[in-house]
Formats: structure tokens, C-alpha cells, sequence
């Protein structure tokens, strides 16, 4: 048997010419060149994401016969005499072995997940693309060198041809894969045309802010202006079954902004709104509640459940992570981008595998589509939470209606001048979390930074206790925990802690007398201050949404002689006294205190079932702005023959739903669901006072 010290080097490069494996190694580097360097310029496409597969496919295929021919090889050539072509070889096999070593390490985190190491993958890049254009010089030196005495040589000639010709059939091959598998993969369009007979809401055509949309009276709409399928926006659920997001899609699971179109009160009064007018109408509700039905055009005429597959994630992943824009006017003004869908997104199997792995072996355009700038703004919540019933709505004019954004902006909270001492929405409702997710850390937030191995609490945790119990939503018990804690100001936020100051969010301070005597009226006041809420204390839907003070004075046995806003045991609502049910708007010095607000029609009807479409005015609205205090009135006479002292107990309490409306909108909810609605105490405060003879 011949060694390569007894064959001639004319010889020995004519055999590496025309050696199968050599062609085979070669095409398959190229392959991998080219289709790297494809991926990491060209744009998101199917013949991107095949050449992601093809790539990754190539270069398994390629570790046994790669390490075997770069062993051979070298054991071939090194005794020989070291030339350029030689350098350039050792440097070729270096950059390889090194690409080789980081591609196995990045395939390896895109398939297990959940996340690319930003080093390796650029390990990987790099080496990737100094891979070719050092093969490339290494082939041609090697046939330069040989190419005088190789014209001697016809079998030398035919290897060399043959050589090429085999790589730029394999390469060749590889382009023809690709090209056919982009045109044979089925194309699945998100967006359509409004189907024939989808109905416009008549009124709003009078309007031209309204005139011809899809999605009026709302004025959230698509970037295209078409509809959009529900499959598109709803499967939130792979977003942590991927093994990324598990802990984000955990805590969003119980929150409001889930829950937002499945609760059975919204599901009941869009219900009404859709039977007293026209299901178009109802598109109102739908950019802020329903975005998946609104954007699929369920909210339609010929649907008579206003819902489409989906809907019960209410404000999904998609719905949320894909506005485009926003604009400070409200009522959902904000635009919808649908994503650029990965091969297999949304399905089961291996084929979710699949898709998985694309998405962390080239996330460019999940990155773009979820990772939106406009998301950091508070602009961006106050699309939502910010509402005003239009005359295109009411029929009468104007009306304000819940505005957590404009009462947070005219705070001291905002400071546009010192970004240091700025808190927004996110800061508070979207506490920071220790996390392993792949979008932990943040660079470009003045409390963040790329290395804080944390991500933004997606519970936006408010005051939403109830309705997570009652639709025994995952994860309830710990939203409904951290809900609890949050209402009580037991939440510590150190991210925030030398801004945002501890203890409850609102105090409560009775003012009394040291002393009083029997049969003397004695005066009592309770102060209310809004201490840390950055908007008015209470907000949300005024009609509904309650925080009052329960009072009580008493005696030294601990029996109540006095009480204002106690929960009547049979009805459960909030009284001013026992016997006397709580009248909204009353005055100061009367009943008791209660943040409230009574809409009202254009006949100065109450709305009691949360009829805001007919909104035209409304009464009785208590609130506390930021940093300011309320004070009510209490007064009672000392009873003859007391002695002693008595007690002023004073709670701050909140519920989510106004008793009166469950029972006329949703009367067998709690009985159905076995959830009644419960009273969380926010803080409380107690005098005492010493009684002495007359």
C-alpha cells in the first residue's frame, strides 16, 4: 500500500481532487456558507426559514464525515513543504472546528431552548462567514499551484473538473430545494376583505372619524384596514409551552387583561348593548375587551355570539405585542400589525418543534413583531385606559368616561422635567421579577439594564380579585395573593422604593374629640388621602367599582351604639346606616363615604346596568386625585348612661362590583360559580374617646 510519503505531491493533490468525500465536505461547507450568510442578511421568508432547516440539517449531516476527511486530510499534507495554500488550510480547519463546535452548542439551545447564548451565536456568525471566503481562497491557491504542471497531466484535469462540477451540482441541489420548497409550501393569508353583508353601525356613518371602518365606534384598527383571522391572535398558550415564556404566560393567565372579554358581566351587558341597538356597536367595547372577535369580524349581525374562536384570551399575547401604534385620544386608538408567522406556528407535535426551533435558531422576526418599542410607553396603556362615550355612541354629545391616563399624566407622578423621579403604569403595575425568560433584562429603562436578569410582571396587578376565583382561571390563588397584598400596600417594590413610599396605598385618619359627654352630638371626621395610586383614587368603571369607609363607634363592651357603611347581611350591599341602603351622591355630612359615580342618560336616568352607550352625564362621582384628601362628616349623639370610653373604628374598603348591578346584570353567577364577592380591607384607623359625666 502506497503511504503519502512515497506519492508524489502532483499525484497526492490529484487524488484529493478527485476524492468523493472531498466533494462532498466541500458542497456541504458551501452549503452552509451561503445559506448562513442568506439567513443573517436576507429578509423573514419561507425560503429563509427552509434554509434555517436546510442549514442546520447540513451541518449534522456533515460532523462524521467532516471530522473524518479534516483528520485524513491533515495527516495527508502535513509533512509537506508549508506554502500559502497550506497557511490558508490551517486556518480554514481552525475557523471550521471552531463554527463546527458553536453550531452543534447554538442547534442544541434552539431545539432544548430556551434561549440562543448572545456568545455563541456570535461565535458561530462569525466563523460562519469567514468560512467561505477561506475555503473559496484555499480550493483556488491549491489549483493555481498545481495548474502549471497539472496541463501536463489529463487525469489531474479530469479531477478538477469533476470536482466542480460535483460541488455546483451539490450546491446546485441545495438552491433547487429551497426554490421548491418555497413555492410548494402553502401560503396561509392572515388578513381578508370584509365578507359581503358585514354591517357598518348606521349611526357612526354620520360621522367621518367613523365613516366607512370596520371597527367603528372603536377606533382601534388594523395597519391594512382588513380583517384579520383569529388564529392569528389567540394560542397564547404556545407562547409557554415553547419553553420560553412559561413564567409570563403563568402570570398573565389569571389577570384582567385575560379575562377581559370571557367574564360573564361583559359577556351579559355587551349582550344588551347588541339586543337594545345593533351588534356592529358593540365594537366599542371590543377594542379594548374583545380585540381577537373585533379584528376576526365577529361582531356582527350574523353572529349572534359576538365572539370568535379565541376570545376568552381576551387581550392575548398577539392582541397586546403587535400594536403598532397609539394615540393619547382613547378609546383603543391604536393600530394592529398581525405577525409574520413561522412555519408550523400554532400547531402540535413535531411540527411545533419545528417551529420552536425557528424561532430561537432565527427570532429576527419574532423579535420585530413582539418587541415593539411603543410597548415601554404609557401611551401605549392609555390607548385602553382612556374612554369617552362619543355622540356617535350616546347621540347626545360628548361624555367623559374611566381615564386612568390623563389623571396619571396630570400628576405628580409624571415629571416630564426629571426622568429620574418619572413613574408610569409599568413601574407599578408591572413590578420587575427574578426571571430566566429569554426577554429578561432591558437596556435603554432608566430602573433596567440588559444584565438584570428580571422581566415586568404580565398579572398587571390592580384590583382584580373576584372574577379570576370566579372562572377558576390558573393560577387564581397567587393573582388573587399578590392582588390582596397590593390593595393593602403590602407590596414593596425595590426598584422603585425611593420614589414610591411604603405603607398603605390610601390612609385613613379619624379626627375626634378627646372627650365627650353623655347626650352631647359629638362631630367626626375621616379623612381619606390618595398616597400612592397614580391616578385617582378610586378609578376604573365608577358605576360599579366601590371603595368606602365602613364606621363604627363603640362602647366599652365592644358593641356597635353607631355605623355607617356596613354590608347588609341579606342583600350585601353597602348601607349608610342599618336598615337604610347607601344613596349615591350624598352629601359630606350624610351617610357615608363612598368613591362612587352614578352615569346617567340625557333624561338624567340612572344607568345602573352599566348602559354606557346611552352615557350622557352622570352624578355623585367621588374621587381623590393624587396626593389629595377627602374628608366626610359623621355625626352621632352620646347615649345617656355611657361611661367609659368609646371606640372609632374606621375601614377603607373595596369591592370590585357594585352589589346592586351583579344581582340585575348577572344574578346567578356567584350562586353558579359558589364565588360570592368578598371585602378586602385596604387599611383602617381607630380613636378612642373618653366619656365623662354631663
Amino acid at each position: 500500500m502506497s503511504t503519502p510519503e512515497s506519492i508524489g505531491p502532483l499525484e497526492l493533490a490529484r487524488r484529493g481532487w478527485a476524492s468523493p468525500l472531498a466533494v462532498c465536505v466541500t458542497a456541504f461547507l458551501l452549503i452552509e456558507a451561503i445559506t448562513g450568510l442568506w439567513i443573517y442578511v436576507a429578509p423573514f421568508s419561507i425560503a429563509s426559514q427552509i434554509q434555517v432547516i436546510l442549514h442546520s440539517v447540513a451541518g449534522i449531516v456533515l460532523l462524521l464525515p467532516y471530522s473524518f476527511y479534516q483528520t485524513r486530510h491533515f495527516l495527508k499534507w502535513y509533512r509537506q513543504k508549508l506554502t500559502a495554500v497550506m497557511v490558508l488550510g490551517y486556518a480554514l480547519m481552525m475557523v471550521v472546528v471552531v463554527c463546527v463546535v458553536s453550531g452543534i452548542v447554538v442547534t442544541w439551545q434552539a431545539a432544548a431552548g430556551p434561549e440562543l447564548t448572545v456568545g455563541w451565536d456570535f461565535v458561530h456568525l462569525v466563523t460562519g462567514i469567514a468560512t467561505g471566503p477561506l475555503l473559496v481562497g484555499h480550493v483556488a491557491l491549491a489549483y493555481a499551484r498545481r495548474s502549471p504542471a497539472a496541463q501536463k497531466s489529463p487525469d489531474f484535469t479530469v479531477a478538477v473538473r469533476g470536482f466542480f462540477g460535483r460541488v455546483s451540482g451539490g450546491i446546485l441541489g441545495g438552491v433547487a430545494l429551497v426554490v421548491l420548497g418555497s413555492l410548494l409550501w402553502p401560503v396561509d393569508e392572515v388578513e381578508f376583505d370584509a365578507p359581503a353583508g358585514y354591517s357598518l353601525p348606521k349611526y357612526a356613518q354620520n360621522f367621518d372619524e367613523y365613516r366607512g371602518s370596520l371597527f367603528a365606534p372603536s377606533y382601534a384598527r388594523t395597519a391594512s384596514g382588513k380583517l384579520v383571522k383569529p388564529d392569528a391572535m389567540a394560542h397564547s398558550e404556545s407562547c409557554g409551552t415553547s419553553g420560553c415564556h412559561e413564567q409570563i404566560l403563568s402570570e398573565w393567565l389569571p389577570s384582567a387583561h385575560r379575562f377581559a372579554a370571557m367574564n360573564p358581566p361583559f359577556r351579559q351587558v355587551q349582550k344588551n348593548f347588541a339586543e337594545e341597538r345593533e351588534a356592529a356597536e358593540t365594537r366599542y367595547c371590543a377594542g379594548c375587551h374583545d380585540p381577537i372577535s373585533l379584528f376576526a369580524g365577529a361582531k356582527d349581525l350574523h353572529n349572534q355570539d359576538l365572539a370568535a374562536p379565541g376570545m376568552q384570551e381576551g387581550n392575548s399575547c398577539i392582541a397586546c405585542h403587535c400594536i403598532s401604534e397609539v394615540d393619547e385620544r382613547g378609546n383603543a386608538d391604536y393600530v394592529f400589525t398581525p405577525p409574520k408567522k413561522y412555519a408550523f406556528e400554532n400547531t402540535k407535535g413535531w411540527r411545533k418543534f419545528v417551529s420552536d426551533f425557528l424561532i430561537r435558531a432565527y427570532p429576527r422576526q419574532h423579535l420585530l413583531d413582539y418587541d415593539r418599542n411603543v410597548l415601554r410607553t404609557p401611551e401605549f396603556c392609555g390607548a385602553c385606559h382612556k374612554q369617552f362615550i362619543p355622540e356617535a355612541l350616546n347621540r347626545f354629545g360628548v361624555s367623559p368616561g374611566q381615564n386612568q391616563y390623563d389623571e396619571w399624566r396630570k400628576s405628580h407622578w409624571h415629571d416630564v422635567d426629571h426622568p429620574e423621579s418619572d413613574l408610569s403604569c409599568r413601574d407599578c403595575h408591572m413590578r420587575l421579577v427574578a426571571s430566566d425568560d429569554p426577554g429578561r433584562g432591558e437596556d435603554g429603562d432608566l430602573r433596567r439594564s440588559a444584565q438584570d436578569r428580571a422581566h415586568r410582571h404580565h398579572g398587571m396587578i390592580g384590583t382584580n380579585f373576584l372574577m379570576p376565583e370566579v372562572l377558576d382561571l390558573p393560577n387564581w390563588r397567587k393573582h388573587v395573593e399578590l392582588t390582596k397584598e397590593w390593595m393593602r400596600g403590602e407590596t414593596v417594590l425595590p426598584e422603585i422604593a425611593d420614589l414610591w413610599p411604603k405603607g398603605p396605598v390610601a390612609s385613613l385618619r379619624v379626627i375626634a374629640p378627646k372627650s365627650v359627654r353623655t347626650g352631647e352630638e359629638v362631630t367626626l371626621r375621616v379623612t381619606v388621602t390618595n398616597r400612592k395610586v397614580g391616578h385617582n383614587f378610586t378609578t376604573g368603571p365608577l358605576d360599579f367599582v366601590r371603595a368606602w369607609v365602613h364606621m363604627r363607634v363603640l362602647d366599652d363592651a365592644g358593641q356597635a351604639v353607631f355605623e355607617w357603611g356596613g354590608i347588609d347581611p341579606v342583600t350585601r350591599r353597602i348601607q349608610d346606616r342599618p336598615g337604610s341602603e347607601h344613596a349615591v351622591g350624598n352629601s359630606r355630612s350624610k351617610g357615608t363615604m363612598v368613591f362612587e359615580g352614578e352615569p346617567q342618560d340625557e333624561h338624567g336616568n340612572p344607568l345602573v346596568r352599566h348602559e354606557l352607550w346611552k352615557k350622557a352625564g352622570g352624578k355623585g362621582q367621588r374621587v381623590v386625585f393624587p396626593r389629595y384628601s377627602d374628608t366626610h362628616t359623621y355625626k352621632f349623639k352620646v347615649p345617656e348612661g355611657a361611661s367609659g370610653e368609646l371606640t372609632i373604628k374606621a375601614d377603607l374598603n373595596f369591592r370590585r362590583y357594585r352589589q346592586e348591578f351583579l344581582d340585575l346584570v348577572v344574578p346567578d353567577m356567584e350562586k353558579e360559580s359558589g364565588v360570592y364577592q368578598r371585602t378586602v380591607t385596604q387599611t383602617s384607623a381607630e380613636k378612642r374617646v373618653s366619656i365623662i359625666g354631663r
